[in-house]
């Protein structure tokens, strides 16, 4: 406002003075309402502050409880971590084993016949490896594995020296790793098996497109290495793990066990000495959960001690909290404690709620822990003290696995009924009867080729390698090497297994895949094919989706995985495992107290939360006391205005009154006998 600095001077009165206490007069009551209005919201503000960031970091404490994946309770202890090491899961029953380690397994390693130098040219042509197991003496014959893909290396002008046939086979992935050494005779190419075990041995063979021998040594032929030829050295040999579980004989083609002890993941680094087995005890595991909830209860009392303060009101001292009496403090305080003393919905074992771990409330409603109780309770029943915080559900049925649920699923048990099991598309063959197809069976040029779609995937025309074959396994097992090695199937990650059915006389072709999605059609045979093997250009049965109820109500089925998305149980999956109809078993899911706690707070700290409503509530009141204090400013300025107007009016006219009491006086004064009637006055 406007200092008032010519006022008063024509009366001589200190009018200016009269008009600003009347200004003041006019603003005090209301600026001192606002200042109060403006004060208490600007608390409030820094109350709802502070109860945030009590809410928040309460809410932290929450997270490691919110899932129960990642919990373990299983513990291991090994009594020999030098030569094995051993991880468990929860599925692992409890127990003790007694391991000893006679032979780790190899992988095969193959030298080349020493070279000059890194440079020289190995030759052109086609390098094939296959993968199984070779029988001796030293390589006297060689059985593929079916389950491994044939790799075809191509060696032309482009990588044809030393180095350029190494770099060539790191840079692409033909199951081998290839190096150069130099042992002191010259350089040689050594290749290495990138799996281990008996049955990952390579045979290698040659197509030498140099001088058109496949057996001599030079060219590339010089890299043969099957039952007719062995150019290169075998410097170790493929070989699988050989150890005893409590006395049981156990053999892995890696020194990786994960299913020889259910739930128990074991890695072999090196022989145990001999008598000396190390000894592997599973038992219950309760320290991370233990911690977690112990975690939970320190975040919650440090929250509570927050808002106590922020609510506490002192009669005796006249002491009272930023927010106390305030409804939305009281309110939550409430909600939390009631979530944390009543039972978690769905539980029916010992641990039903808090009181059950030794955790109760106190005076100031903080949480205590009898350590005694605790630790005895959570030790007893690691897996029920962790449903009651994190949702957890379990299955009465050990081939059918809860695998999730939703945050629309409601806390129940219930029944799971099967009446579809999923399914590999498969396709059989025509039975071949006349003659029967009978062993030994020869491969040649006029039944070697077919085509298959698998999984939506055409391989286009693959040729089984011509042979005389001895069993119907052994060429069912070739013709699966065949197609698992297509290069377009591989691409789309898709396999097919392929058996030889003795009892009636055929093959019989499965996708690997499960469900819906999973199909395979013959869509071209050689002329011979179908009157010698019974194989015809036709589409197999197609792979179908499981199928069941859970809680009597339909799931939807993709491959062996079962998932709810309608009724109470919304939102639970299953994978479904086993070839049981019917009835199996329940599965039972619970939510914990997380689940509701984190709601609770969720609507509080959310960006649509009561916080955030009362922090917009208490912005827009503030917003108003400044609206209200522009709004006085320009009454003030108005009533200034107003009263300096009138004001100047009264000066004038005092000031003309003076000025004629003035002159009135003079002329007096000028009258006979003015003085001594002036001074009789």
């Amino acid at each position: 406002m406007a200092g008032i600095s010519s006022l008063g001077i024509g009366s001589g009165l200190d009018l200016s003075g009269l008009v600003t206490n009347l200004i003041n007069a006019e603003r005090s009551p209301v600026d001192s309402r606002l200042n109060s209005q403006e004060s208490n919201l600007t608390t409030d503000l820094s109350g709802v502050g502070l109860m945030r960031g009590a809410l928040s970091s309460f809410q932290g404490s929450l997270s490691s409880l919110s899932s129960a994946d990642g919990f373990s309770n299983r513990k291991i202890t090994n009594s020999n971590t030098g030569d094995i090491s051993a991880t468990v899961t929860n599925d692992a029953s409890l127990g003790s084993y007694s391991i000893e380690v006679s032979k780790l397994a190899s992988a095969q390693s193959l030298a080349s016949s020493p070279y000059t130098s890194v440079g020289d040219e190995v030759g052109t042509g086609t390098l094939q490896i296959k993968f199984g197991t070779i029988t001796g003496p030293g390589f006297t014959s060689f059985k593929a594995d079916a389950n491994s893909a044939i790799q075809t290396i191509t060696v032309d002008s482009t990588n044809n020296t030393l180095s350029g046939l190494k770099d060539y086979i790191n840079s692409n992935e033909f199951g081998v790793t290839a190096s150069i050494v130099n042992d002191g005779t010259g350089y040689r190419l050594a290749l290495l098996s990138d799996n281990t075990g008996a049955n990952a041995a390579m045979e290698i063979t040659v197509t030498d497109t140099g001088d058109a021998s496949n057996i001599d040594t030079n060219g590339l032929s010089n890299l043969a290495y099957n039952a007719t030829v062995q150019n290169v050295l075998q410097t170790q040999t493929a070989a699988d793990a050989n150890l005893t579980i409590n006395g049981l004989p156990v053999t892995s083609a890696t020194n990786t066990l994960d299913e020889a002890i259910e739930g128990v993941t074991l890695s072999l680094t090196s022989e145990t000495e001999a008598g000396s087995p190390a000894q592997i005890v599973i038992s219950e595991e309760s320290g991370q959960i233990s911690l977690a909830i112990k975690d939970l209860v320190t975040g919650f009392n440090s929250m509570l001690s927050t808002l106590n303060d922020l609510g506490s009101s002192n009669p005796e001292t006249g002491e009272v909290g930023i927010l106390a009496g305030d409804s939305t403090l009281r309110n939550f305080t409430y909600q939390i404690r009631n979530v944390l003393t009543s039972p978690v919905d769905g539980l029916t074992g010992e641990i039903r709620a808090l009181v059950d771990l030794g955790i109760t409330t106190q005076s100031d409603g903080t949480l205590s822990i009898d350590n005694s109780k605790f630790d005895a309770a959570v030790n007893a029943n690691p897996l029920d003290a962790l449903a009651l915080f994190a949702p957890v559900g379990q299955s009465t049925d050990s081939l059918v696995e809860f695998t999730g649920s939703t945050d629309d699923t409601v806390v129940g048990n219930y029944a799971v009924n099967i009446t579809q099991l999923a399914s590999r598309a498969e396709l059989v063959g025509n039975p071949v009867l006349d003659p029967v197809l009978a062993f030994p069976f020869t491969i040649d040029t006029l039944n070697d080729d077919i085509s298959l779609t698998v999984d939506g995937v055409s391989t286009g025309v693959m040729s089984i390698a011509q042979a005389i074959y001895a069993s119907g396994d052994d060429l069912a097992a070739a013709m699966q090497l065949q197609f698992n090695s297509n290069t377009l199937l591989k691409d789309a990650e898709k396999t097919v297994s392929v058996t030889f059915d003795s009892t009636n006389s055929r093959l019989v072709m499965n996708s690997t895949t499960f469900g819906s999605e999973s199909t395979i059609k013959i869509n071209s045979v050689d002329t011979n094919m179908a009157a010698q093997l019974g194989l015809t250009a036709v589409s197999g049965t197609d792979g179908v989706d499981v199928a069941g109820t859970i809680g009597g109500v339909s799931g939807i089925g993709e491959g062996s995985v079962l998932t709810m998305e309608s009724g109470d149980s919304s939102g639970i999956s299953i994978d479904v495992q086993g070839n049981t109809l019917g009835d199996r078993g329940s599965v039972k899911f619970v939510r914990g107290f997380v689940n509701s706690l984190d709601n609770i707070l969720e609507s509080y700290l959310g960006s649509e939360g009561v916080l955030k409503s009362k922090e917009e509530q208490a912005n827009k009141s503030l917003e108003d006391v400044q609206d209200e204090r522009a709004s006085l400013e320009l009454r003030m300025e108005a009533l200034e205005v107003r009263l300096v107007r009138e004001f100047s009016a009264l000066d004038i006219l005092i000031s003309q009154f003076q000025t004629t009491g003035n002159f009135l006086r003079q002329q007096l004064s000028n009258l006979p006998g003015s003085g001594q009637l002036l001074n009789n006055n």
